[in-house]
Parts: structure tokens; sequence; C-alpha cells
């Protein structure tokens, strides 16, 4: 029901450097700019890394670790209210339009002017797949 965004999460740890470029080496041997890498440890942690490039100073690979951030839009208010019956809606009690796949295309149809009741179809349609 909501949006993640990645912000910067740096530890502050000093550890040996040498094994984890080793082992982000061998996970990501060729990174692409911009993308975010997850590494999910045996606790269960989640750990992203996003790929900066090659530092211009040490001509290394530049790893940024981030985290996940999750915020909450107007539209998620917005239809968290409506299906919960806080607000005169046809998308009262359809808990489907919750699930975030069919969340997330609803967005898009809500973000191009469509209607509750084209949204609340969308959504009855969608959950019978």
């Amino acid at each position: 029901m909501s949006k993640v965004v990645w912000i910067p999460a740096p530890l502050g740890i000093k550890g040996d450097l040498a094994s984890w470029k080793s082992l982000m080496d061998k996970s990501y041997p060729n990174p692409v700019v911009g993308n975010i890498y997850l590494m999910t440890y045996e606790n269960g942690d989640r750990v992203g890394y996003i790929f900066k490039g090659v530092h211009p100073t040490s001509g290394d690979k530049w790893w940024e670790r981030v985290k996940e951030e999750v915020i909450e839009t107007h539209f998620d208010e917005w239809l968290k209210n409506a299906v919960m019956g806080k607000e005169d809606s046809v998308l009262t009690s359809m808990t489907q339009a919750l699930d975030p796949e069919i969340r997330e295309s609803m967005e898009s149809l809500y973000d191009e002017g469509f209607d509750e009741e084209i949204l609340a179809d969308f959504a009855h349609q969608m959950s019978k797949h």
C-alpha cells in the first residue's frame, strides 16, 4: 500500500573491507550504475547496495549502502479510507484493491483521472486472475 524509497544508510563501522569487496565482486560481477542490489543475510536482514560506478579516487567499484524507507502517498491514504468505508465509495470493503500489484496499477489509473467506478471494476477484474 505504500511506496518504498531507498535512502543512504552508512554504518560507520570498520571491518574487513577487502573481504566485503571480494563478496560484492563475486555476487555482482557486472553491476549497472544506479541499480540497487539486495543481499539477504542468514539472520534474515536485507541490505541494499546501490552501485554508483567507479570511484574517482580509488578506481574501485563504488557502492553505497541504502535502506528501505516506506512512504505513504495521498493515493494510499485515500484508497485505505475508501476500502475501510471511511469515505462514501464504491471501493468500500474491496480489500483486493489493497493487493500491492493491483494497487500500483490502480494508482496509475487514478493519476490519469479515471473515476472510482473504473478503479473498482479494475480491482475486481484483476483479483480474478
